[in-house]
């Protein structure tokens, strides 16, 4: 498997499930330079200190203000791409509209890797 160079496009990934992490990286390290993260604070230092053009993060997560978060993100860095990753539903079955629009793209988990692959790779095309 070929390793991403120093030039590769750089993917986040913001989770607090190590195993899925690891392996969200698996699937993308031979194209991304792909880092992982457990504390949403520190989105924007690594988005400005790797130029970080995707984050994938999992909305079924104890993070506090995660929503508002990637709101202000959308804001500030538009041309960062987000892949909301999702396991739980509301009561309607369905998500929050205002939480997804935050999102250029979601998967339900559990995920084949090879669908997660093409939603990474048609947003970084």
């Amino acid at each position: 498997m070929k390793k991403a160079d120093n030039s590769a496009t750089s993917v986040l990934i913001l989770e607090n499930d190590k195993d899925l992490a690891d392996s969200i990286r698996v699937f993308l390290e031979d194209v991304y330079s792909v880092y992982i993260i457990d504390d949403p604070s520190k989105i924007m230092a690594y988005i400005d200190k790797y130029g970080i053009k995707l984050l994938v993060t999992d909305l079924d997560t104890p993070y506090p203000n995660l929503i508002s978060r990637l709101h202000s993100l959308k804001t500030s860095n538009p041309s960062v791409k987000i892949i909301l990753m999702y396991m739980f539903l509301d009561e309607d079955g369905k998500k929050d509209s205002s939480i997804l629009k935050e999102a250029d793209d979601y998967i339900f988990k559990p995920f084949d890797a090879d669908v997660f692959r093409y939603k990474v790779d048609r947003l970084l095309a």
